[in-house]
């Protein structure tokens, strides 16, 4: 299906530039959250963070995360660890069966991949407990390329943006696939999949959505109906211009 037959005008006519401009400014000025796991860029801490978080709360993974590397420093700790000693860690966020899906992957990469974590999609992939989403999250996270996160909190702000109908399989759909390959700042994707994940959490939330503080309701069909049928009388609050002094991602740290 072309997503210009379903929302009714040509992609390129959408302000895609705009839109994520505001967003990130957004995210540069208040939108951030801060965990550690986003603090580097190291391949190793950036998979297991991953592993961690798949459907599980960020906030049921921060206590966990760092004394997992204290304990693990490495792929090789993880490869050799103790089963019990993995089980008994990764139990007190309630995770303890995902033991198994890290130790083998672990070992995997230790026989197949020379401990290294490896770069292609197909080779995250074939690993054990690596998704699609996760070996995406890695390739942007820990090496910088602008690989496209589909999960239900990106697909519902896409959806939203562009009144397209959201499924339980959209989040593995080629459409939204697509429409967020158009929206990446491939200069700075792993900002602006924070920023897209960030807003989710954040404005753009499954119910009761805060459209009066969303920084790319101007562009969003989801707000604009809402406007017009009067469920959301405040308006008034614009985001930020496009003429506004903006922030560089390098300021923001």
């Amino acid at each position: 299906m072309i997503i210009e037959d379903i929302i009714g005008y040509p992609l390129r006519d959408f302000p895609i530039t705009a839109m994520r401009d505001n967003l990130l400014q957004w995210w540069i000025l208040s939108g951030r959250r801060d965990f550690p796991w986003r603090e580097t860029n190291d391949p190793f801490k950036v998979l297991i963070a991953e592993i961690l978080l798949h459907r599980t709360k960020a906030e049921q993974i921060v206590p966990l995360y760092q004394p997992f590397l204290n304990q693990y420093p490495d792929i090789h700790s993880v490869a050799k660890s103790s089963p019990d000693e993995l089980a008994k860690l990764l139990r007190s966020a309630g995770l303890n069966w995902r033991w198994k899906l890290l130790h083998s992957m672990a070992v995997n990469i230790e026989t197949k991949f020379n401990g290294q974590i490896p770069r292609s999609f197909e080779e995250l992939t074939s690993l054990p407990g690596v998704s699609h989403y996760i070996a995406s999250a890695v390739r942007c996270f820990a090496f910088g390329y602008p690989d496209v996160l589909l999960d239900t909190n990106t697909v519902r702000v896409a959806g939203r943006l562009l009144k397209l109908p959201i499924r339980d399989a959209s989040r593995r759909s080629k459409l939204f696939r697509e429409v967020l390959e158009k929206f990446i700042d491939s200069k700075h994707p792993r900002e602006f999949n924070f920023a897209l994940i960030d807003l989710a959490a954040a404005i753009c939330r499954p119910r009761s959505p805060a459209h009066k503080d969303c920084p790319v309701s101007r562009y969003c069909t989801f707000y604009q109906e809402a406007s017009d049928e009067g469920q959301n009388s405040e308006k008034d609050k614009l985001p930020l211009k496009g003429d506004q002094q903006r922030l560089s991602i390098t300021e923001a740290g």
